[in-house]
């Protein structure tokens, strides 16, 4: 029995190292064809020229028998694909380590059949479309005989376990879009039709995680800004502070689909605690379709339709680089129907709780400038709005509008003349922090004020400056013996169909605003003369 053992364990070692000696062999013989047609089918499939450093091929054989069964790996360094039309260009891909398997048989298959490849530190360039056209060569190398051709390939399943992705724009003083991707998996790459994939990347700006799934393909060499792309996505915790200006942690869902040139995009987007400089933070969501160019980032927004707190917002415009721009400029047609103008407040003035409520239609033109500055530098507003039912909060403002009201209605010691609310519309035009008003009128019932002035920010200081149309004649807003000794001087306040025409200026601050008489501002009352129309108020 010994004997026969030890007989079996000899011929299993002759067997083993017969099998081995064979695939040794055959794996030599096979190593010079899967490199020359590596790089075959590599400069046809890119349209660049191929460097590859080290290749090194193994066979595993079950059966002398069954060799066409064997196993191939193949285990290789340093692949770059530069493009030879342009030596100073960054290559197209490099690959630091690749590994493929096999059966040997799929060497000889039409089209070759591969099971699995990984890659690691892969490096992708992508170029600006001009200058990548000059750059791609005729599809011809002296690496492999002329009358070699390239045969087609199946993959079932490409993956890399990181990879930076580099877009350039054609601007060279611009930096590249970078794209980290951690974790990259592709099955189904075949000659004409699209891989399908899924994917983990970081997005540059602003940064997050993104997470898709979705289709890619089929690669056009000539031009890989037409490749065709399409999937779904989630995009977690981008922090929005990046743009120095605005604030918060957005997520967002949503699917695309076109070419790497022009990617439209449908999405919804979540931001809880959504904040400006000097604001306090306010819900925002949002709906959007967007036309996205993947090889510059720009961004042309169609439309997108927000919710902010309980006010609803409907915004068009762009995201773009201009030439020479280190930033994007921010560029956007904003309108607000029914909204609340406590909203809006809250997101813009720090304070517990607003100093006015009341609803608020909204047009407005808003531009964010590539500039390096503040925030507050670099936003500009320009546009009208109209305030309706608005009711201030703050104590001692409401009680000088109530008491505003019952005056101009020549009933100043009405007490039930309360509460009253009021009426605000004009135009604004926002720049370094500072709101200029241009005809701002605020109306209460029994009077009129028209207004040009401005607000800051940040600062919270008024200066405005206009006038008062009242119902009541000048005397009848005083009492007592006042109201006797003015009655003689009604005619002279009494003008352009009003009961009193006052010359009026706001100061002070919004926590204490101050109201009187303009004492010089006569050339502003000659105005509202002229324009006033006859009876209004």
């Amino acid at each position: 029995m010994r004997k026969w053992i030890l007989r079996g364990a000899a011929a299993l070692a002759v067997l083993l190292l017969g099998l081995g000696v064979a695939g040794w062999y055959l794996a030599r013989r096979v190593e010079p064809f899967v490199r020359e047609q590596a790089i075959r089918y590599l400069e046809t499939r890119f349209g660049t020229g191929v460097e590859l450093g080290s290749l090194r091929v193994s066979v595993s054989l079950v059966s002398p028998l069954q060799l066409r069964a064997a196993v191939l790996r193949v285990n290789g360094e340093r692949l770059v694909l530069p493009f030879r039309g342009n030596p100073d260009l960054p290559p197209l891909i490099t690959v630091g380590k690749f590994h493929l398997e096999t059966e040997v048989g799929a060497v000889w298959n039409s089209p070759r059949h591969i099971r699995d490849v990984r890659l690691e530190s892969v490096e992708i360039n992508i170029p600006p479309r001009e200058i990548r056209r000059a750059a791609l060569a005729p599809q011809t190398t002296n690496t492999a005989p002329k009358s070699s051709t390239a045969a087609s390939v199946v993959v079932d399943t490409i993956r890399m376990d990181a990879a930076n992705l580099r877009i350039y724009p054609s601007d060279p003083a611009k930096q590249p879009r970078l794209f980290e991707i951690h974790k990259l998996t592709l099955h189904g790459t075949s000659p004409g039709r699209p891989l399908t994939f899924k994917a983990n990347l970081t997005n540059p700006t602003p940064p997050g995680v993104v997470q898709t799934t979705g289709a890619f393909g089929p690669w056009k060499t000539e031009d890989p800004g037409l490749t065709p792309i399409s999937g779904d996505y989630t995009f977690d915790n981008a922090d929005l502070g990046v743009f120095k200006g605005i604030a918060g942690i957005l997520d967002s869902t949503g699917r695309y689909d076109g070419v790497l040139r022009r990617i439209e995009v449908h999405g919804e987007t979540r931001t809880p605690k959504f904040h400006m400089p000097g604001g306090n933070p306010v819900p925002l969501t949002t709906r959007f379709h967007s036309i996205v160019d993947g090889t510059s980032g720009d961004t042309y927004l169609q439309p997108v339709r927000a919710t902010l707190g309980r006010s609803n917002i409907v915004a068009s415009g762009s995201v773009v680089r201009h030439e020479g721009a280190k930033r994007r400029t921010v560029s956007l047609d904003v309108s607000m129907n029914n909204g609340l103008i406590e909203d809006l407040l809250g997101l813009a003035v720090k304070a517990p709780e607003p100093f006015m409520r009341g609803e608020i239609d909204l047009r407005t033109k808003m531009e964010i400038l590539p500039r390096a500055e503040a925030f507050s530098e670099r936003l500009l507003l320009a546009g009208t709005f109209n305030v309706d039912q608005a009711h201030f909060l703050a104590g001692s403002v409401q009680e000088k509008i109530d008491s505003l009201s019952r005056r101009a209605q020549g009933q100043p010691k009405n007490q039930d003349i309360s509460d009253v609310l009021s009426a605000i519309r004009g135009g604004f035009d926002l720049r370094d922090g500072e709101i200029k008003f241009s005809a701002l009128t605020f109306r209460v019932p029994g009077a009129a004020i028209h207004l040009k002035g401005a607000y800051g920010m940040y600062s919270e200081e008024i200066d405005m400056h206009g006038v008062a149309r009242l119902q009541a004649k000048v005397s009848q807003t005083m009492t007592g013996w006042k109201r006797l000794v003015l009655k003689p001087v009604d005619p002279f306040f009494s003008k352009a169909g009003a009961g009193t025409l006052l010359p009026i200026k706001i100061a002070g601050t919004r926590a204490k605003p101050e109201f009187g008489l303009d004492r010089g501002s006569k050339r502003e009352t000659n105005v509202a003369d002229r324009r006033a129309p006859e009876g209004s108020n």
